[in-house]
This record gives C-alpha cells, structure tokens and sequence, in this order.
C-alpha cells in the first residue's frame, strides 16, 4: 500500500505568522492554487480513499485535490494539527513575550517543549496520538492500494519521523513538510519505507 502524506496549503494564519493548532484559517489564495496545482499533478493517480482532518484547511485541500472524481473525503482526525491551547490564533512575537522558553524549544528542542501552562498538547502527546492513529489508518485501508490523507505540519512532522525508524531523541531535526507538499510512504509486510519526502514539484514548474 502506499500513503500520500499531504499538508495543507498557505493559510492567512500561516502569512501572519500565528500559530493555528486547532483553531482554523481558511486557505490564501496561493493555498488554493497550491491545492489545485497538487490535484493536477495528482489527477491520473487512482485513489482508493481520499482523508483529510476535520479542520477546514485540510479538508478544502483535499477536495481541490480530489477534483471531479466521485469520491467523498472521508473526515480522519488522529492526525489533527498538535493543540497550542490558549495560544491559537497569537503572532509568534506575541508568544514569545508570555512564554520565551517554550517558543523555543516548539522550533529547536520539541522534546522539552511544555505546553502546560497554556493548555496546549505536547510533541510525546502527538507522537503517541499518531502511533495510534497509524496503527488505526492502517486497519482501515489494509486492503487498499492507494490512499491520500492531508494533514499538518507539525503532526505530520512527528508522524514521519516515527515512521522513519529515527530514534525519538532526534525529532528537532525533522524537517516539517512545506504547505502542499506530498510524501509518499510505503507500506509492506508490516514495515514502512519513506519513497518520497516532501515533493513541492508541482510548485516548482509553476509558481
């Protein structure tokens, strides 16, 4: 089987440098020419299932994905977007006055990153919330040859870092996956191989 890892595309949040987490902004414009872009480069590639996150910005990149094809996108939300609690929607500027330490070890040391004190979700509490989803999304589609689920950045940061194999003391030098971009994961006899990380090709040729 093979996994479409895809985040969303640009938010105006994302422009305005304000964390998201579970609160929602819709797509920018460019958001929405990445997403159809995505969807063109896609668009000869069967699907079995196309998912996305309850939060509108994955779900809208996904139907502009999914374009004219008949199928539905099926709502998953083990992969939501990690919680940043009562800091959604503040600028980063903001968040680093109230909390300078915690802003940043979210970038540099996410394993001694504490969200406590604002109620928000930590990266071991996302790895496991993936573990499990992906457990769960695996049972689902075992028998599927292609499946696209679209995503977040940070979540699916963790989420491939944990399926590459890396020990979790490495995870502040995962990459986070670029707005739109599509990794492609392999999935066989009980194991998963990263074939394509992050691929932005559809960007590339025309923006």
């Amino acid at each position: 089987m093979e996994i479409y890892f895809v985040r969303h595309g640009q938010t105006i949040w994302n422009v305005e440098k304000r964390f998201q987490g579970l609160s929602d902004s819709p797509l920018t414009e460019l958001g929405i020419t990445q997403a159809k872009l995505l969807g063109e480069k896609l668009k000869d590639i069967k699907f079995n299932k196309f998912y996305s996150t309850s939060l509108k910005r994955a779900y809208d990149t996904a139907n502009y994905i999914k374009g004219n094809r008949k199928q539905k996108v099926e709502i998953f939300d083990d992969f939501v977007e990690i919680s940043m609690g009562d800091m959604e929607g503040i600028k980063q500027e903001d968040f680093k006055k109230l909390y300078p330490e915690q802003v940043k070890n979210f970038f540099f040391n996410q394993l001694e990153y504490d969200p406590s004190s604002f109620g928000g979700e930590s990266f071991l509490e996302v790895r496991e919330r993936v573990i499990r989803g992906l457990n769960k999304f695996i049972e689902l589609n075992k028998n599927y040859e292609r499946v696209l689920v679209v995503s977040h950045g940070a979540t699916l940061k963790t989420l491939l870092h944990y399926i590459s194999g890396k020990d979790i003391s490495t995870l502040s030098d995962e990459a986070i996956p670029k707005n739109t971009s599509y990794t492609i994961v392999k999935y066989e006899n009980g194991k998963f191989e990263i074939i394509d990380f992050s691929n932005t090709s559809h960007l590339e040729e025309k923006l």
